[in-house]
């Protein structure tokens, strides 16, 4: 997959617009809406940090401060366990404790949840057509495979996030930002990608995917679940072997990566987690095959209406 953009192909890209076109406005306010949630969450994890940082700092905590003692004043601060565990703690040569963080590390952290990955790809998929709208459903990372493979990542993010994970869910701040970017990321965007690709893209008779070309979209999809989950286990491992606890985020995104724990619990669920890792991974596998067919199905029966209101 390519993306060649000349000087000529960028100054002229908008002769392919019209200005009552509703699908360049359709991913002008995706693809400006998105940007900002993705960059409001980098910036706010670190601004947040650096806050929590700075509050515990000016209190000039002692070194021998015991660990019980610390949590009680980190509780006092209203410090989630989830910031908590992003802290690293250092002893002054002025004998005080101090706090800190390290951004390259929490960008990574960030960065591992397939939510946010899958939502970067929708992202990148609407950049691209904003300037090569003709090559929708049809050319590199636009084309009819793609496409629909990004449909069913995004639909996996909202199907288990609605339906599994939202009920797990207990660090988000009650604030509107921190309510609205979690929408954003796991409701709001994947309805409108999946609206989009199903019924705006200009699907034609040769975007059809053939039963074998499906099959081989199923490869291609579950190969890049199965790159994921590799990569996020890997991760995860590397951090318990440096001391990290395995139940926490900071070592593995989601609650059923959770591998190295003996019992994780996830609402009614309790499970060793190596077992519930196989179910989501067959879960998940399901979810992106069945979508995936069923997507292509939509796309083949606008392409056999469109052809029949032609006749």
């Amino acid at each position: 997959m390519t993306f060649k953009l000349n000087k000529e192909y960028f100054l002229n890209w908008h002769k392919n617009y019209s200005i009552t076109d509703w699908r360049l406005w359709y991913k002008i306010i995706f693809i400006v809406l998105m940007t900002f949630i993705v960059l409001f969450s980098y910036i706010q994890l670190f601004v947040n940090m650096s806050l929590v940082v700075k509050q515990i700092n000016d209190l000039n905590l002692s070194s021998d401060i015991s660990s019980e003692e610390l949590s009680k004043v980190l509780t006092s601060l209203n410090i989630s366990k989830a910031t908590e565990a992003r802290l690293v703690f250092t002893v002054t040569k002025e004998g005080f404790l101090n706090a800190g963080y390290q951004p390259f590390e929490q960008f990574v952290q960030m960065s591992s949840f397939f939510t946010l990955i899958s939502n970067l790809l929708v992202l990148i998929w609407m950049y691209v057509a904003l300037f090569k709208p003709l090559d929708e459903g049809k050319k590199g990372i636009l084309n009819n495979r793609t496409s629909i493979i990004f449909a069913a990542y995004i639909t996996v993010t909202f199907l288990l996030y609605n339906f599994i994970l939202r009920i797990t869910v207990s660090d988000i701040a009650n604030n509107f930002m921190s309510h609205f970017v979690n929408e954003m990321f796991h409701t709001v965007a994947p309805i409108f990608f999946v609206v989009y690709i199903l019924f705006a893209v200009k699907w034609e008779e040769k975007d059809k995917l053939s039963f074998i070309e499906l099959k081989k979209t199923w490869i291609y999809g579950i190969l890049g679940l199965t790159t994921y989950g590799a990569y996020a286990i890997i991760r995860g491992l590397l951090m318990v072997a440096g001391g990290t606890p395995g139940s926490s985020q900071q070592a593995f995104p989601y609650p059923f990566l959770q591998v190295t724990e003996a019992k994780v619990k996830m609402g009614a669920i309790e499970l060793p987690g190596i077992v519930l890792f196989l179910i989501f991974m067959v879960v998940i596998a399901s979810i992106c095959i069945g979508f995936t067919f069923l997507y292509s199905f939509i796309i083949t029966k606008k392409i056999k209406r469109g052809m029949h209101n032609e006749k």
